[in-house]
């Protein structure tokens, strides 16, 4: 059956030429069924269990940060339908996700609590598979964990992935939310997420994109309590016949926040790429700082980018900064290269494994960055990267 999703909304209206205010996905995206993400050991002072869809409504309505639906958004009409708990993707994703999800995984931690080991959970998709995940993740007061979620599936598979997380950190709590995508050839996968976080919080995202035929990515990040602060650290590969669509809003309520939002990206053939990054002050937010950064490498001469940076402002006494590096190889670059026996092929696998290295680095698994790596050096035999 095909359906239309309109997804990926900024938070208020610019300029629409190059049509990136929001994302259509049209197709064969029924949701048949939901994945098991439950846990088989955790830590100490760590517990799950799962939740129907309107148990965990009732739990973000007790535990979250309460927020009003704005009227206005830096002097504009929003353009998205309110949420009652934001997300990158929006209210037409968390609909939309609701045909497959039937539990809901609560992930708790008490107060107080640091793990140094990370949890780790997998998600292995089939051929033909049209499912999805939905994790809800509560991080207690002055607690830090690490969670790395993991999809995968054969190299040629097909199907629909959907997945939603949605987190709440209390005063104090830290969180390093791992995700990384490596699915077949001829999936679609939608990954968002949510957060709301209290005073002094820190919340943590390394992402990267790998497989795939079409991938849609989702953040936002609410900065609610005073000092909370987020870091993005976002890598992506769309090649031959690949398409990767991103959109991560940070929302800066409280005063003295901060949020650093990086994103490296390689584009090679026809792939291409759309990226929103908005740093969004809202009224209250004094003292607060922002800063985003893409830098995307293009392989050949083929390849779409669309790139939509925004900065919007409704507090005098904050900083925001953004940026985009976009370009080749330089021909200096590969001359001296070449002068020492490294073709332009070699410099390229050089290069993209510098870019996606750094990020891949950041995830505390040493057998899941090996997995990476081999992943994308199968991209450079398969030419499906040049």
């Amino acid at each position: 059956m095909s359906e239309t999703l309109k997804i990926a909304h900024i938070p208020s209206l610019t300029w629409n030429r190059l049509g990136v205010n929001e994302t259509l996905v049209e197709g064969d995206l029924a949701l048949t069924g939901d994945v098991d993400t439950r846990f088989e050991t955790l830590p100490d002072g760590v517990t799950s269990r799962t939740l129907s869809p309107e148990e965990a409504k009732a739990f973000l309505a007790e535990h979250a940060p309460k927020e009003a639906p704005e009227a206005v958004v830096a002097g504009k009409v929003p353009i998205y339908h309110p949420q009652t708990f934001g997300t990158g993707l929006g209210a037409d994703f968390d609909a939309y996700l609701a045909q497959g999800v039937k539990e809901v995984t609560l992930l708790e931690t008490a107060d107080n609590l640091t793990l140094t080991e990370p949890i780790r959970w997998d998600i292995e998709c089939r051929e033909g598979n049209h499912v999805a995940g939905s994790e809800l993740i509560h991080v207690g007061r002055n607690s830090s964990l690490t969670l790395i979620l993991c999809v995968h599936s054969d190299e040629k598979a097909s199907g629909v992935f959907g997945n939603s997380t949605k987190v709440i950190l209390e005063d104090g709590a830290t969180l390093t939310l791992a995700k990384v995508q490596m699915l077949g050839s001829g999936f679609t996968d939608f990954e968002d997420t949510g957060a709301a976080l209290k005073d002094n919080a820190h919340l943590d995202v390394i992402q990267l994109s790998l497989g795939g035929k079409a991938s849609y990515l989702g953040c936002q990040s609410e900065l609610n309590g005073k000092g909370s602060t987020m870091e993005a650290h976002t890598g992506y590969i769309a090649g031959r016949d690949q398409t990767v669509d991103v959109n991560y809003n940070t929302i800066q309520r409280g005063q003295k926040t901060d949020c650093q939002m990086h994103f490296d990206g390689v584009l090679d053939h026809n792939g291409q790429k759309t990226f929103r990054g908005t740093i969004d002050f809202r009224k209250g937010a004094k003292g607060s700082t922002g800063d985003e950064q893409e830098n995307v490498l293009l392989l050949s001469e083929d390849p779409l980018n669309r790139t939509l940076p925004i900065i919007l402002c409704e507090e005098e006494d904050v900083e925001g900064r953004h940026g985009a590096s976009i370009g080749r190889l330089e021909d200096d670059m590969l001359f001296y290269l070449a002068t020492r026996g490294i073709s332009e092929r070699q410099a390229q696998e050089i290069m993209v494994r510098a870019r996606l290295s750094a990020i891949t680095r950041l995830i505390p698994d040493e057998t899941l960055q090996i997995d990476i790596r081999d992943f994308i050096e199968d991209a450079f035999r398969k030419k499906t990267l040049s």
